[in-house]
Order: C-alpha cells, then sequence, then structure tokens
C-alpha cells in the first residue's frame, strides 16, 4: 500500500502540468525577450524612414495639389496683384487681389486635405530590409505597414519677395507657404509628422522704381 502511494506521487511530481509548461514559459520569456531587443533596436529606424518617406509623399503631394489648383483655376500674376500706374506708365502700387487670393487658398487647403487622406499605404510602407541599414538590401522584404492614422491641421499663407533682376527691374515673386500635419499609424504607435513647403504661385518683372506701398493680402497695407 505504501509503495503503491509512493509510485502515485512520483507520477504526479514527474508526469504533473509543472514540467510540460516550463519549457513553454522559456520560450514565450525568451521570444519576448528577442522582441523587445529587437524593437529597440529597429523602432527608431522605423520612425526615422517613415516620417522621411512621408515627408517626400506629402510634399510631392502639394507641390501636385498647388499645380492643379493653379491649372484648373487659370489664375497668373494678374490675378493676384493689380498693378496700378500713373499718368505716364510709371508702376506707383501693387494691390493685392484679397477676394480671389483667398479663394486660391482655400482651393488649395482642401486640395492638399484630399491628397494626404489618399495617400496610398504601398507607398508609405516600409520594407524590412531598409530598416537594416544595408543599401543592398533596400528596398528587400516584406513591409512593415505605414499609414496616415489622421490629418491634422493644414494651413497656408502668401509671401511675397522682391529681388532685383538687372538695371531698374525687380523681380516680383508670391509664394504660397503651406504647413501640414499628419499622424502615422506604425506598429504599436502613432507618429506625428508635420510638412513645410513653399511654392510659387506668381511672379513677373517690374520695370520701374518698386513701388512704396503694396497691400499685402491678408494684413492690408504694407511698404
Amino acid at each position: 500500500m505504501l509503495l503503491e502511494l509512493r509510485r502515485r506521487l512520483a507520477r504526479m511530481k514527474y508526469d504533473g502540468p509543472l514540467p510540460v509548461l516550463l519549457p513553454i514559459a522559456a520560450a514565450l520569456l525568451l521570444a519576448g525577450l528577442v522582441i523587445h531587443l529587437v524593437n529597440g533596436q529597429l523602432r527608431p529606424i522605423l520612425e526615422t524612414v517613415a516620417s522621411n518617406q512621408a515627408t517626400n509623399l506629402m510634399t510631392r503631394a502639394i507641390d501636385a495639389a498647388v499645380d492643379d489648383c493653379l491649372t484648373e483655376s487659370g489664375m497668373d500674376y494678374g490675378d493676384f496683384v493689380s498693378v496700378v500706374t500713373d499718368g505716364e506708365g510709371r508702376v506707383t502700387s501693387l494691390n493685392g487681389n484679397t477676394a480671389e487670393a483667398s479663394r486660391f487658398r482655400r482651393q488649395v487647403t482642401e486640395s492638399v486635405i484630399e491628397a494626404i487622406q489618399g495617400l496610398d499605404e504601398k507607398d508609405l510602407g516600409v520594407p524590412l530590409g531598409n530598416l537594416t541599414g544595408q543599401l543592398l538590401l533596400s528596398g528587400v522584404g516584406p513591409s512593415v505597414r505605414v499609414r496616415v492614422y489622421s490629418v491634422g491641421s493644414v494651413t497656408a499663407e502668401y509671401a511675397n519677395s522682391f529681388t532685383a533682376a538687372g538695371v531698374n527691374q525687380t523681380h516680383h515673386q508670391i509664394d504660397l507657404v503651406v504647413d501640414a500635419a499628419v499622424n502615422l499609424f506604425l506598429p504599436g504607435e502613432v507618429l506625428p509628422v508635420t510638412v513645410h513647403s513653399t511654392v510659387c504661385v506668381a511672379e513677373t518683372v517690374i520695370v520701374g522704381e518698386t513701388p512704396d506701398t503694396y497691400l499685402n493680402f491678408d494684413r492690408g497695407a504694407a511698404g
């Protein structure tokens, strides 16, 4: 009787669930440790690559949106600025056409938001080979999924520049400065990315002295 009891205890000790679970727990622990180490080394690279990739795609999307809006609206320098001359044909002032400029800016802003929201996940995905830092492995392997999680603020403001273009000539350039903020969805995190892009929308060469009065699109008179 005592011998049989000892045999049962021995079977419970060596054939019970604990010896079976120990190798599984060890394997899970090792796998978790490896994932943690790899994640710690690769995540900064993934964030940098994804941010640069998104910045390039967004910049191209902004430039294309501005070009498309210019083509669609048919606007040129004369639509943005009215040149006022005196009786002798000399330029006395430049007046910004606020209504037209504001309409165009809204059109660009809406187009940029639509373009960013439509970015293809295939273009945003980062191949695993890119995370190794090895040039030969660039573009190799399956892609880590990256997508636009949400579009934040998109703003557009005008900037003017006057530069000498020759004897008694001044080059006037009107730029649209677009700032766009998005949140990228990466495995395990949301990464914010902000893009600053400047696109020329109109330019001309003013013959004669530069006028002292220039009516800005947004703030009224400016010297």
